[in-house]
């Protein structure tokens, strides 16, 4: 059965190669990106390589709320509800930088509180149609602790550890939201150790193809039996994440700070 397919982050990386991947497959792929022109230069590319023409692409920078809604605005005036949520858009931040008038901690905005919004925006409109599934790309390096108040302008800044902790909030995000609506097929994955341009900006290269990155991510949105909900997975299978991400209360102490922290007209 042909999907229709969002992935975030999907002009770099192993995000790119997903598109690929599933695009070779004969589904209809959604790219989103942030280069407007590199944007629609690969997805006019992809539809010649694999002669599949329900490729789109849509533009949103992901430190931006209102861009996120354009997002979802584009999406729905389009026809193009999702079966398939990938939020893969990820970055290593080197040096503290803050967006949003909230003053938000990038690494933390872009890795998280973009997913959860993006989430949040459209699963009751893909409930509507009956669509889904959702994949949070995490990471192995997941924090093993995290101090929710000190992620959003952290006062010691570390990009190794506000990488950590972000990966880490997607895991306890993924678990928070399976519990509450047991009818979503919502699980966080570690796509492996990838050379990519965030691998080399933060440990500064090495890792395996971006193939192997994308076996991860086409395996978590169409190979999982449905039912299977609230999961982390490593290398295609069932792992066990930090033990804080089962913290049930963290996990509601996170979507707490994550509902004050976006727009709350929406």
């Amino acid at each position: 059965m042909k999907r229709t397919i969002l992935i975030t982050g999907a002009t770099d990386g192993i995000g790119k190669q997903t598109a690929f991947r599933l695009a070779q497959l004969g589904n209809r792929v959604i790219m989103h990106g942030r280069n407007a022109e590199l944007g629609k230069e690969w997805r006019d590319a992809l539809r010649k390589a694999t002669s599949n023409k329900n490729i789109e692409y849509i533009n949103a920078d992901l430190t931006s709320f209102s861009d996120i809604e354009g997002l979802v605005e584009i999406i729905v005036n389009k026809k193009l509800v999702p079966d398939i949520l990938i939020n893969n858009a990820g970055v290593f931040q080197t040096n503290l930088e803050l967006v949003t008038e909230h003053e938000i901690e990038k690494t933390f905005m872009i890795n998280y509180l973009a997913s959860f919004y993006l989430t949040y925006l459209l699963v009751p409109i893909m409930e509507e149609h009956n669509k889904q599934t959702i994949v949070n790309v995490s990471s192995m390096i997941h924090a093993s602790n995290i101090n929710l108040s000190d992620v959003v302008k952290p006062t010691n800044f570390s990009g190794s550890r506000a990488y950590g902790e972000s990966k880490l909030c997607n895991i306890l995000f993924t678990k928070k939201m399976a519990r509450e609506q047991p009818h979503l097929k919502i699980n966080a994955v570690h796509p492996g150790v990838i050379d990519t341009k965030l691998l080399r900006s933060g440990w500064g290269g090495g890792g395996s193809d971006v193939n192997a990155g994308a076996d991860q991510l086409v395996f978590a949105a169409l190979e999982l039996p449905d039912g299977t909900t609230g999961k982390y997975f490593e290398y295609s299978n069932e792992a066990q994440p930090a033990e804080a991400a089962n913290d049930i209360i963290l996990q509601d102490e996170l979507y707490d700070l994550s509902m004050k922290l976006i727009p709350q007209s929406s």
